[in-house]
């Protein structure tokens, strides 16, 4: 019988202290696995770590706040912790603009979060893994990665190039027990989704009423409806365990149908 067994693996998890990284955090612990959580919202940070040991009646969770755009910040953080098997890199943030109008250190910013953070977690938990000829990085990209969005230049950018990162890095560590993938949500139940919905200027920009963004959004899901974050999570559990061994430098998407390539 199948099934997903992270037992005996440490697993850090960058953005878990909400939406899907806190799922991510909900279902590797169901599956077995110690938590290092990482996030810069120290209050929601404690919150989900005291939620989860509570829950197991033992300390499987750890929180270290960490700014993940910050390299010295990481390296430091990461030599803080003893074993990584599992790296789920899952901070993100996103703002709507055109590019006429882009704010430069806005730009800058989420680039140096989205993507750089996700290089530089890489970097310094790699060498844990290279040690042990096991590891899993796991990066959350998105659909945004796969086709360009208007108004979404810079978030679009930070995805596409993440997948790249994650294709490169697959073939640098293939043949030392890593593997590196890419999971691709694309309308997902959190609150940068909700963010999004309620944002007075990606509707403007759109043309669209901001009472019927949720419809507009809805209707381009084959589906019918928002992924959720368990199920993100789920995928990102399989792509972890031994089952998936020999899945590396993929970038899956879990859409609805929005992305079928």
């Amino acid at each position: 019988m199948l099934s997903i067994d992270l037992k005996g693996k440490t697993a850090v998890i960058t953005g878990a202290s909400r939406g899907i990284g806190k799922a991510i955090a909900e279902v590797f612990a169901d599956a077995g696995a110690s938590l290092i959580l990482l996030s810069r919202n120290k209050s929601l940070l404690e919150q989900v770590t005291k939620e989860l040991n509570t829950k197991y009646k033992k300390p499987i969770a750890n929180s270290l706040v960490l700014d993940v755009s910050n390299p010295e910040e990481v390296e430091k953080t990461f030599s803080k912790i003893d074993s990584i098997d599992i790296l789920i890199n899952n901070a993100g943030v996103h703002f709507t603009s055109s590019i006429k109008d882009m704010d430069i250190e806005k730009w800058k910013e989420l680039l140096e979060i989205n993507l750089h953070g996700a290089m530089y977690c890489s970097k310094f938990a790699l060498p844990k893994m290279l040690s042990k000829k096991w590891g899993r990085i796991i990066n959350i990209a998105s659909t945004s990665g796969k086709y360009g969005e208007a108004y979404s230049g810079a978030y679009c950018s930070s995805k596409f190039a993440l997948i790249g990162f994650t294709q490169s890095l697959a073939n640098e560590v293939a043949r030392e027990g890593i593997t590196v993938n890419a999971v691709c949500p694309g309308w997902t139940e959190t609150a940068m989704a909700e963010g999004i919905l309620h944002d007075d200027t990606y509707a403007r920009l759109s043309g669209i009423s901001i009472n019927k963004l949720k419809e507009y959004s809805l209707e381009a899901v084959p589906i019918g409806r928002y992924v959720s974050p368990y199920e993100v999570a789920y995928l990102t559990a399989f792509l972890a365990n031994n089952h998936a061994s020999a899945i590396t430098g993929q970038a899956i998407n879990i859409c609805g149908g929005i992305c079928m390539h």
